[in-house]
């Protein structure tokens, strides 16, 4: 069997690692058109706060560890086309083109950033912030002392910890965005306006409802960023506008937004290719319908998946929730399973409850307001879906609230599970225990 492996990001070196350890005497090729593999772009916002240094310390295998594992990898390779029907494709390194055979071929091409045509700008100091590169030159920029205005154009998970980045770095920031609310796809506007504030009180410029028409070269050597709300001067601009999948070269049935549409184990409409990562979509737990979830943790679950399902071992990933988390300034945020937003759109029948509670004792030093939204089926109570945002404490209880879900609980369930109880920690009956008694 010989299977290859187009990208050698996280999912797709996931999976290729996974499957030689269940078949090491099948052949697993890795095209990589990129220098390096197995990036992990998470920590792009901690490396351009400062906080580390060495862009080697996101890098979690080299080539090199991966070929003396077995795999075959081929990094400055790019893939030009795939032919379906004699189980074939056509790669390029160094202007050389070869024509490699498959058995399977797991598609792992990722995603890239959406770039608008906001009109002729100087590009010197306009970003993204998911590769290598970018984290390198986004740090080099705003370690400039001359260089204080930084606009963020996006409010989702990249544009605030950007923002929180250079907060931290002393920078005046402003954050445009289109949307009525900041991570508006993640969290509900009732939960969210609490973040919103505590932005406008750290002195940040916060424009929501408000749409980018241009950017244009500034005569002090900035950006003037025009708005349908005004303008914005800025020094450097970071756009954080969301991904579109990297699948243009397969013909092959795709989402509304590209993303290469799979089955519950990743296969696509054809039997011998397989799709994973940021490029496809998922199967979600408690929504029952495939969605599009580019997240890190799904992309390697998802692949070490399909590697035991491809070679014919038992498998357990019944579906993904979207966990996510974020910090913004002294801020948590954490949700898992369906929104309200999501099931309006899905047109489903849920109830909702929110409470705002206490995260700890008030004796203990810390005690913070921990906000918490549950979703949860009318009828049976069960459990679908909840947000947290708090000072401390949100992303545990998330954790918790996402084991919760996928164990089918009822919210009846959730309001006596045995959390564990100290001063510093939580109260006697847990801030989830709270909101799954108060759930009618």
């Amino acid at each position: 069997m010989k299977v290859v492996v187009i990208g050698g990001n996280a999912a797709g070196m996931s999976f290729a690692a996974k499957y030689k350890r269940n078949k090491p005497s099948d052949d697993v090729v890795v095209i990589e058109k990129r220098d390096h593999i197995s990036f992990g772009a998470c920590g792009l916002p901690y490396f351009v706060a400062g906080m580390f240094d060495d862009t080697e310390r996101m890098i979690s295998r080299t080539p090199e560890q991966a070929i003396a594992s077995g795999l075959d990898v081929h990094v400055n390779t790019e893939m030009l086309s795939v032919n379906r029907v004699k189980k074939q494709i056509l790669v390029r390194k160094q202007n050389s083109e070869q024509v490699l055979d498959y058995d399977m071929l797991i598609i792992a091409t990722g995603a890239r950033p959406v770039i608008p045509d906001f009109g002729e700008y100087r590009s010197e100091f306009v970003y993204t912030l998911t590769s290598q590169a970018d984290g390198l030159a986004v740090k080099k920029a705003l370690g400039d002392n001359n260089k204080q205005r930084i606009a963020v154009i996006g409010g989702g998970f990249i544009g605030l910890e950007v923002f929180d980045a250079a907060h931290g770095l002393g920078k005046h920031v402003t954050i445009i965005e289109r949307e009525e609310h900041i991570m508006s796809q993640q969290f509900s506007p009732d939960m969210i306006k609490v973040v919103e504030e505590a932005i406008r009180d750290s002195g940040a410029d916060l424009k929501t409802n408000t749409s980018v028409l241009a950017i244009r070269d500034s005569e002090q050597d900035g950006y003037i960023i025009d708005t349908d709300r005004g303008q914005v001067d800025a020094d450097i601009v970071i756009l954080a506008l969301g991904f579109i999948p990297n699948t243009e070269l397969f013909d092959l049935p795709k989402a509304a937004n590209g993303a290469l549409l799979a089955d519950e184990f990743g296969m696509t409409e054809d039997p011998h290719i397989y799709a994973v990562g940021d490029c496809a979509v998922v199967h979600h737990l408690t929504l029952e319908h495939s969605v599009y979830i580019p997240l890190a943790t799904t992309a390697n679950k998802q692949a070490r998946m399909m590697a035991d399902k491809l070679a014919g071992k038992e498998t357990h990933m019944l579906g993904f929730l979207g966990s996510s988390s974020l910090k913004v300034l002294d801020y948590e945020l954490a949700r898992t399973g369906i929104s309200e937003r999501m099931a309006n759109m899905y047109n489903m029948d849920v109830s909702v409850s929110t409470i705002v509670d206490k995260n700890q004792t008030d004796y203990y030093p810390g005690q913070e307001d921990i906000a918490l939204k549950l979703i949860y089926q009318p009828e049976s109570h069960e459990l679908l879906g909840g947000e947290i945002i708090g000072k401390k404490g949100a992303v545990n209880r998330i954790n918790a609230l996402a084991v919760a879900i996928s164990a089918k609980l009822t919210t009846e369930q959730l309001g006596y599970v045995d959390f564990a109880y100290a001063p510093p920690f939580s109260r006697t009956w847990d801030a989830l225990n709270v909101a799954g008694n108060v759930a009618k």
